[in-house]
């Protein structure tokens, strides 16, 4: 439960800053801004945690799935493809890097295809 609630307070903290530098520099390239500040910073948690084995769970999900998470998906999708390479799964990592990528570029147009014919 104690995990929950981590995830969620970071989720709202990780959104607001979002919002903030959103706001702050606007257009798309708030958005390309903060998904390459969110790899960079899930990055350095990342291994800060590893170190670290003996801070509870909770503060990792806090500061990874929760603010890191809230801040941008994009910095959990980079953390999954570098671990896949570092696992030595070239292939994997790769099919999921192209497929993420194209299958979110397709889906996006099929959502917007829906959504002009839902409205």
């Amino acid at each position: 439960m104690i995990n929950l609630v981590s995830v969620f307070l970071g989720g709202g903290i990780g959104a607001l800053l979002r919002h903030l530098l959103c706001v702050k520099i606007g257009g798309h390239w708030a958005v390309m801004s903060v998904n390459i500040i969110g790899a960079l910073l899930i990055g350095i948690a990342f291994q800060f945690f590893i170190s670290r084995d003996y801070l509870r769970p909770e503060i990792r999900a806090f500061v990874i799935t929760g603010i890191l998470g809230g801040f941008t998906t994009f910095s959990t999708y980079m953390l999954d493809f570098g671990n896949l390479l570092n696992n030595q799964k070239i292939a994997e990592a790769l099919f999921y890097l192209l497929g993420s990528l194209g299958l979110g570029i397709i889906f996006l147009f099929i959502g917007m295809k829906i959504g002009r014919l839902c409205w």
